[in-house]
């Protein structure tokens, strides 16, 4: 998944409210750092987009749906 630029600062801005007082200064080590390490972080994990989940979970439950129908059929064809 291919994070942008916005998604990532709302992610900085996250883990900054999320540390400790004191720790939260990601200025010391630069905000550009700080993304390019996330980015390479999240872009070696293997996710998928919000839409792309969206989209695999209506296909899985068409594939249910049909599955339901394809075996009432045969429960059907069985009985004859």
């Amino acid at each position: 998944m291919k994070m942008n630029s916005t998604k990532l600062d709302e992610l900085i801005a996250k883990l900054q409210d999320a540390l400790p007082h004191g720790y939260s200064d990601f200025k010391a080590l630069g905000e550009d750092k700080i993304k390019m390490i996330l980015a390479g972080a999240l872009q070696s994990m293997d996710l998928v987009s919000r839409d792309e989940y969206d989209i695999q979970t209506q296909v899985l439950q068409r594939t249910r749906e049909r599955l339901i129908q394809l075996e009432q059929r045969l429960s059907v064809l069985e009985k004859k």
